[in-house]
């Protein structure tokens, strides 16, 4: 039993300092530079040895999402329980995620890097089921807010509150890409657009269209 028990540690421990490495490479090299062999380097393990723990660079990739979630679940969570309302909860929801990201901006780097790389994803590792029941708690969180502003009164009952969710979720992908990379947008648009308005702007258009008549 001992011999066990100090194999898992080690196994959990080795599990450990592959994310590690996984996330520095996350910061200094973004998504592409994820690649299995430079985690494996860095880690000085065999490319071989790598595969063992994460079968594929997508249950890599969902690993360190996971992480990256776990930190940014009680930040939001922190949020949403301050504000009164479903409405409110959803604009605090907004603010928080907004913060998060421009304080960890590699997190949303990440993110979108592997969102877009255009590639079919390999989802059957447990890794990435992990992660996967990780979005449904983000996700969890901004369908019952919706229901709590359905239920006070603050929110349209007409809503259908999962695909609301997700399309709040999706749409503030724009507002934060913007945010993360704000010098290259104002380079590009062609007239002297306040882009530190934009957040405050879009959470009021959300929350105007998903008000319900009188609420505040």
């Amino acid at each position: 039993m001992a011999v066990a028990a100090r194999r898992e540690r080690e196994r959990t421990a080795r599990r450990e300092a592959i994310l590690d490495a996984a996330e520095e490479l996350v910061v200094s090299e973004g998504y592409h530079g994820l690649r299995m062999d430079a985690v494996a380097d860095a880690v000085e393990l065999s490319k071989g040895t790598l595969y063992l723990y994460f079968a594929n660079k997508d249950a890599l990739c969902a690993a360190v999402a996971t992480r990256f979630i776990d930190t940014f679940i009680p930040f939001i969570e922190s949020a949403v329980d301050e504000a009164p309302s479903g409405l409110d909860k959803i604009g605090a929801l907004l603010h928080a995620q907004y913060r998060f990201t421009q304080e960890n901006p590699q997190h949303f780097r990440f993110a979108l890097g592997w969102l877009s790389a255009g590639q079919t994803i390999d989802d059957s590792s447990e890794a990435f089921q992990t992660y996967r029941a990780r979005v449904g708690q983000v996700l969890s969180i901004l369908v019952s807010a919706l229901q709590q502003g359905q239920r006070d009164g603050s929110i349209r009952k007409d809503i259908d509150p999962l695909n609301q969710a997700v399309q709040i979720w999706t749409s503030f992908i724009g507002v934060v890409l913007v945010g993360v990379n704000r010098e290259s947008m104002e380079q590009r648009i062609p007239a002297p657009v306040d882009l530190g308005r934009l957040v405050p702007l879009h959470v009021d258009s959300v929350l105007r269209a998903l008000a319900s008549e009188g609420a505040s």
